[in-house]
């Protein structure tokens, strides 16, 4: 039996407003399959679910239709919906025991339904509720058990005993592995699965990532009643198009994922739709989003536009004025202005030499807007001289470079300026990087008086100040008039921080800037950096010889050899499985694991060649005599003719 929304909306009457909980939801659930919703508290996805069982309050108003085999349930009465729930349509509550019934023993629960819809007497029905208990796992023993003397695993086992007791086609489960232990959390994937495999179609409510991949086909992203992106489930960690979804994926405490938990700058819970009085300077009916702590008038969103422009890291003029429809980009559905996440930077073809010496050769890279990219390789490897050609700061000899949609030396030759503004550069070596004629306020400020982005004095102090505070660093007027030869490395450090972010830019170059710190400031700056690139909503390139740091921060990693790129890919899947010795050996590295054979940088053999083959025991005549191109392998870019994947070991 297949499940149809169609164009649902969904509106709660709360006073003098009007909660929009869903807007134009369509989503199809065929048999043997499951469609995920997922997404924030308040995004509507208990919405749903309620709507298909015919439990909205009698405060919501509704439109659009819902389809059970064909068969319009969305106008039925209560009573014809009594006569499907259960029977047709089983549903896995939220929050667990607290939907059972704490005066009733958990047998009587379970038989309940098979009283109600199958006339079955009390006898057959227990017999029947029982054996259903005991394949959820609860033995006999604990069949007369009241809710509160079941643990919430077995709680949860015995809501989806009653959700299936009566072999629904449609299982709507809702928040079914919340505040569970990862062995309850197994066993309800398994049942999912094997209902699955009974051709029973699925509805998963969740905000669990990893079991959506486990038992998902499909997954659709909501926001704020819209759906932002729908795609195959596989795709979660590896290929999000939308950035809502890839600040979901970045959320959420994966097995598989290595960075620190990332977020979503900004809040978002409810959506309000109302009308202004006729004496309001807006006399308009609109929608607002209503944030914690937040006042009528400051919690407006525009009446047009994205849902999600406020939050989001490549927000364009376009986005708060047009209407966004969902529109097909692959197997994905996209609710985007951009077509999906787009790219900031662009290199193409880019190389760069110091005399006889190749620092870049002809290299390729994108990096997208809201990522943190870390590259990463050994001492003479590129890894800086491509930093400060992707910042701006060194002209690369060949190739092309587009920067937000524009080409960068074209911009840089008509009006460098405001591309300086958008592009902030943290150098190697703080306290070689700043001025020790300079004081505080003079290095943070040295931006804005170059660039004329302060009309007055107390402007330039406002600005400098809040730079200063933005970094966690003192704004009292003593601490100002520091020179750098007075702070310890991890204050000038921040320094070189405020300076770099003061101008308030989108992207931010940041060359090992944690290199010349002692561990425990290095870990301060680094989740500072992570904080300021969320609620900020960098762009970041950070380069690092430390493959282990980039573990801790990267979306992505970019692995550099001799000024090429050899492997690049979503952080978690090069760390967990690298497909390129180089590679391994840099994770090796950081292991304590030793490779007696290997030595620093060498030259190929052969002019041409890999410049890893004479360090890799894998090497052919082939390695030594053509370089491989960089080539698409499993979601990730690698330049090697023999990878280390399950048909080459090694």
């Amino acid at each position: 039996m297949s499940l149809e929304i169609k164009d649902l909306n969904v509106i709660y009457q709360d006073g003098i407003h009007c909660v929009q909980a869903l807007e134009d939801v369509s989503l199809t659930v065929a048999p043997g399959k499951c469609l995920a919703l997922v997404g924030e508290s308040g995004s509507g996805k208990t919405t749903v679910a309620k709507a298909c069982m015919g439990l909205l309050p009698s405060n919501a108003a509704r439109q659009g239709q819902i389809k059970l085999d064909r068969q319009r349930i969305d106008q039925l009465g209560e009573s014809l919906l009594n006569e499907i729930r259960w029977e047709r349509i089983g549903m896995v509550f939220q929050h667990g025991a607290a939907n059972l019934n704490p005066v009733h023993q958990i047998i009587n629960q379970v038989a309940e339904p098979l009283i109600q819809h199958r006339s079955l007497s009390r006898r057959e029905a227990h017999a029947l509720a029982g054996e259903a208990l005991v394949q959820m796992g609860l033995k006999e023993g604990y069949h007369s058990r009241y809710p509160h003397q079941l643990s919430g695993g077995e709680a949860q086992r015995a809501l989806l005993a009653m959700a299936m007791i009566l072999d629904p086609e449609l299982i709507i489960l809702d928040e079914p592995t919340s505040a569970l232990d990862a062995l309850s959390k197994s066993f309800v994937t398994g049942s999912i699965n094997r209902a699955k495999e009974r051709g029973k179609a699925i509805l998963l409510i969740t905000h669990d990532l990893e079991l959506v991949v486990h038992v998902a086909e499909t997954v659709a992203f909501l926001y704020l009643g819209q759906i932002m992106e729908t795609m195959p489930a596989r795709d979660i960690f590896t290929q999000p198009l939308h950035p809502y979804t890839l600040a979901l994926g970045r959320s959420y405490p994966a097995m598989n994922t290595t960075r620190d938990l990332g977020g979503i700058r900004g809040d978002a819970f409810y959506r309000f739709v109302h009308q202004h009085g006729h004496n309001d300077e807006a006399g308009y009916r609109h929608s607002h989003i209503q944030v914690p702590l937040s006042s009528h008038k400051d919690g407006h969103a525009p009446p047009t536009g994205c849902l999600f422009q406020n939050r989001c890291t490549q927000t364009i003029e376009r986005c708060r004025t047009e209407k966004v429809d969902l529109e097909a980009i692959g197997d994905h559905t996209v609710r985007c202005i951009r077509h999906g996440i787009a790219n900031l930077l662009e290199l193409k073809g880019v190389s760069k030499k110091y005399e006889n010496t190749v620092a870049i050769n002809a290299m390729d890279l994108t990096i997208k807007c809201g990522e943190v990219f870390c590259l990463v390789g050994e001492t003479g490897s590129g890894k800086t001289t491509l930093a400060m050609i992707a910042a701006g700061v060194i002209k690369p000899e060949s190739g092309s470079r587009v920067f937000d949609g524009r080409d960068m030396d074209e911009w840089m030759h008509k009006g460098y300026p405001s591309l300086a503004t958008q592009v902030g550069v943290i150098y190697q070596n703080p306290a070689e990087s700043v001025s020790h004629r300079f004081s505080v306020f003079d290095i943070v400020a040295e931006a804005l008086k170059i660039h004329g982005l302060s009309q007055s004095r107390e402007e330039m102090h406002t600005r400098v100040t809040k730079a200063l505070a933005d970094v966690h660093l003192s704004t009292d007027p003593a601490f100002l008039g520091r020179y750098a030869h007075e702070l310890n490395m991890g204050a000038i450090q921040r320094v070189c921080l405020a300076r770099a972010l003061v101008l308030g830019p989108s992207f931010l170059v940041a060359d090992e800037p944690t290199s010349s710190l002692d561990p425990s400031v290095q870990a301060k700056v680094l989740k500072l950096l992570l904080d300021l690139q969320i609620e900020m909503g960098l762009t970041m390139f950070f380069v690092t010889h430390d493959i282990g740091l980039a573990r801790k921060i990267g979306d992505r990693i970019g692995v550099m050899l001799s000024g090429r790129l050899v492997e690049t890919g979503p952080a978690h899947l090069i760390l967990s499985s690298p497909y390129h010795r180089y590679t391994q050996l840099l994770i090796d590295s950081v292991s304590g694991i030793s490779h007696g054979s290997f030595q620093p940088g060498s030259d190929p053999v052969e002019p041409g060649g890999c410049p890893f083959a004479t360090r890799c025991p894998r090497a052919t005549d082939l390695c030594r005599l053509t370089n491989p191109q960089l080539l698409e392998r499993d979601h990730r870019q690698v330049a090697c003719h023999f990878p280390l994947t399950s048909r080459h070991p090694g």
